[in-house]
């Protein structure tokens, strides 16, 4: 092999080794958007007694939780995926719903998101579960609302109309210093609890926990 020829293998071998990686990055396919880890318990959410069974106290709550949270997106939480939970799962689920509603913006926000339509419903699972205490805040809490002329409905049209962050500078809601104070002590009465309404919640659940699993497995039939 001549120099003239050893050259020329040198040069195509500078040219082949600074041209690979732009040929392979151009070829690498396209990343899905990155999923939150919520996400994905939800999306692979399991629950039946094997599981619950071999769960502490910390797991057996959140099987509960991501399962129902799964159940609810089938139909992108309408009203046809609730209906079809087993009661016991729909209690677990509103006092899940009441609890992270409260802890994120208060008793307001529970009346201004869509948990507002099973306001009902979730007072019911307080007293079901025996709870009077978190039952009677949001009983109180509901009255405090009409009574300042608000109903849940047009709270959320008035949430709805303004950007976020102008919420709690311009919104006619937030300016309403009556209705504010009063939600906010309820809100202190309420953090007070100490989350009661979640114990409560799932003593209730293994009292009933039977008729969970009957209900599974005749689905699974």
């Amino acid at each position: 092999m001549d120099y003239t020829t050893i050259l020329i293998i040198v040069a195509v071998a500078v040219v082949l080794k600074n041209l690979a990686p732009k040929l392979v990055k151009f070829g690498e396919p396209e990343k899905a958007p990155n999923k939150s880890e919520w996400h994905y318990k939800v999306r692979f959410a399991k629950l039946n007694r094997e599981l619950y069974d071999q769960s502490n106290a910390e797991e057996r709550e959140e099987l509960l939780y991501y399962y129902t949270q799964k159940l609810r997106q089938k139909d992108n939480y309408g009203e046809a995926s609730f209906k079809d939970m087993p009661k016991l799962l729909q209690v677990v689920y509103l006092i899940d719903k009441l609890e992270m509603e409260v802890q994120n913006g208060g008793l307001l926000q529970f009346f201004t998101n869509s948990s507002r339509q099973y306001a009902q419903e979730t007072l019911e699972a307080l007293e079901l579960v025996g709870d009077p205490g978190a039952k009677q805040l949001l009983e109180k809490a509901l009255e405090t609302v009409v009574a300042h002329h608000e109903s849940p409905q047009s709270l959320n049209e008035k949430i709805n109309s303004k950007k976020i962050h102008e919420i709690f500078n311009t919104s006619d809601l937030y300016d309403n210093a009556p209705l504010m104070d009063a939600m906010n002590a309820l809100d202190n009465k309420f953090y007070d609890l100490k989350s009661s309404y979640s114990k409560h919640k799932m003593s209730y659940f293994e009292k009933h926990k039977e008729e969970v699993w009957e209900k599974l497995n005749q689905k699974q039939r």
